[in-house]
């Protein structure tokens, strides 16, 4: 299941959630990702505690894989919502397509991808998946 937190971003998140949510079968993930749209200060903040990096950047993933009463819990997904408005800008596509793209890439991190690591084995998936979903 995804839940989309939005803040002042205006998005559908149904459309985002209809796309997504077979993939996360495909990918045998089971439970809640919790996706926050934020602005470049808490994206700054967050990849400085967490990565020692000292910028804002477009998707951070935080994986939890955790059991909880509730049911399992995946992991966050933090998306800098006004650098995906101009990566959508520069790539000449809509900001639907960017920000599916910038949650697919946090997903595939969270199923335990690492695109720094694996010889662009996380990267090709994703654009298979996205040619799929015709994003």
């Amino acid at each position: 299941m995804i839940k989309i937190i939005k803040k002042n971003y205006k998005i559908t998140s149904k459309d985002y959630i209809e796309k997504l949510n077979p993939i996360l079968k495909k990918l045998n993930l089971n439970g809640l990702i919790v996706i926050k749209l934020g602005d470049k200060e808490e994206s700054r903040k967050l990849n400085k505690k967490f990565r020692n990096k000292d910028y804002p950047t477009d998707v951070l993933s935080f994986p939890v894989n955790e059991n909880f009463p509730e049911g399992f819990y995946i992991g966050d997904i933090h998306i800098c919502y006004p650098i995906a408005k101009e990566q959508a800008r520069e790539n000449k596509h809509k900001i639907f397509n960017e920000l599916l793209t910038l949650i697919l890439h946090g997903i595939l991190h969270l199923s335990g991808y690492d695109h720094e690591k694996d010889n662009g084995e996380m990267l090709k998936l994703q654009d298979k998946i996205l040619k799929e979903i015709n994003a």
